[in-house]
């Protein structure tokens, strides 16, 4: 039986090394603010470039396995050699990568930004999430949640800031959100500890053997937080990738479509900080549960309401389903707490690599029978996600005792 040790001391917000943490705040929300400039500008796009829906899903699918499937190699990457400048090169490779799409003339040139984008994307995460998490053991869990919300909070401004660039400037100005990319990388290249650095060759292989023998001994636990980040990830990609296109196809505006997105995201930010009070006082188990059911009852609501309505159904969503985010980070990172950026892109990105495959057979689905009701299939996901939490919870050993 696997357990996790307890920290019963309340930690003083006194000691909170602030300037690391909104360094990393601010690193984090600029990546993520980014990676969401495509959906929103899905309306125009599609009509400069004549894309299809399967096309549209085909693209989201490519930048959220691109993004994805990256991570876990990166995090190996990055936990062998922390010193080496992964997050400068991930921040404004993806910038330049992702704000191509407003000059881009075809649907290939298209393509190689978003699959360049989330690649470099992804190379962000594991960095971003391990320099969190040692920035202070004393409040990990805060900083992992604060670290969270940041990029939920990017991803709910980045619709705004890319429509409000493509309509003020023009798709093509894009361009101009590089520089605050290289503002960010200003700020982590000279305002935060230096990441370690190790010191013997045959550290750098046991390493490697710890991590196995750590991922078999609490395989059980750990896969099922990977079951639950891929429900989530499977919601989100397709809710935030194919609602904009939707809001405008039945009349609503590309200001509301954006808007959509940018509600989920902005109450998921307020989920996560939320998910990592609770995850605290009531243990994190029982909170990614509470989170995933939350987020299942949203979905029910949205599909049964209209658009007109949507915006409350999907706070619950967006709520519900990032309540578990931070809490799962930290979940899994003391799980292996040797191994923290692979820990992380369990969370933050493994999960993506089988959700966004899922953007191609539900936009087929949806030239079929329409998007709205191919989205009924995504209240059954959350049910089996429901379920894997309800196990967690089970598997849990330690059940986390509140002080």
């Amino acid at each position: 039986m696997n357990q996790n040790p307890q920290n019963t001391e309340k930690p003083s917000f006194r000691t909170l090394p602030w300037a690391g943490t909104g360094i990393i705040f601010f690193a984090h929300f600029v990546v993520d603010s980014q990676a969401n400039f495509f959906a929103p500008l899905v309306p125009l796009l599609k009509e400069k470039l004549g894309l299809s829906i399967t096309t549209i899903g085909f693209l989201i699918s490519c930048q959220a396995v691109s993004g994805s499937i990256t991570q876990p190699i990166t995090g190996v990457i990055i936990d062998r050699w922390p010193w080496l400048p992964w997050l400068s090169v991930g921040l404004i490779g993806s910038s330049v990568a992702f704000t191509a799409i407003g000059w881009v003339t075809s649907v290939y040139g298209l393509a190689f930004a978003v699959i360049m984008g989330g690649i470099l994307f992804g190379l962000c995460h594991p960095d971003m999430a391990a320099r969190a998490g040692r920035l202070s053991s004393e409040h990990a869990g805060f900083i992992v949640s604060l670290f969270v919300t940041a990029g939920r909070l990017g991803f709910a401004i980045g619709p705004l800031i890319a429509i409000f660039i493509a309509e003020s400037m023009g798709m093509e100005h894009l361009w101009v959100f590089i520089l605050v990319a290289a503002l960010a990388t200003v700020g982590v290249k000279f305002g935060m500890p230096a990441p370690p650095r190790r010191k013997k060759k045959d550290e750098d292989s046991s390493q490697q053997d710890g991590l196995l023998v750590s991922l078999k001994r609490v395989q059980g636990p750990v896969l099922l937080l990977f079951g639950i980040a891929a429900v989530r990830g499977t919601t989100l990609a397709n809710l935030g990738g194919f609602l904009p296109a939707i809001f405008v196809e039945n009349g609503l505006g590309l200001w509301r479509g954006g808007m959509a997105n940018t509600v989920i995201f902005f109450s998921g930010a307020i989920g996560v900080m939320l998910g990592g009070i609770m995850g605290d006082r009531y243990g994190k188990p029982k909170v990614i549960t509470i989170g995933v059911g939350c987020a299942l009852a949203g979905m029910v609501a949205f599909q049964l309401s209209s658009l007109e309505w949507a915006y409350i159904s999907l706070a619950i969503i967006g709520a519900g389903v990032f309540v578990p985010m931070g809490v799962s980070v930290a979940l899994a990172q003391e799980y292996l707490p040797e191994h923290r950026g692979f820990a992380s892109s369990l969370i933050l990105g493994s999960g993506w690599i089988f959700a966004g495959l899922t953007a191609i057979p539900l936009s087929l689905l949806g030239e079929r029978i329409g998007m709205l009701n191919a989205f009924w299939t995504l209240p059954i996901v959350l049910l089996v996600g429901f379920v894997l939490a309800l196990s967690l919870q089970i598997r849990s050993p330690e059940q986390e005792s509140t002080t």
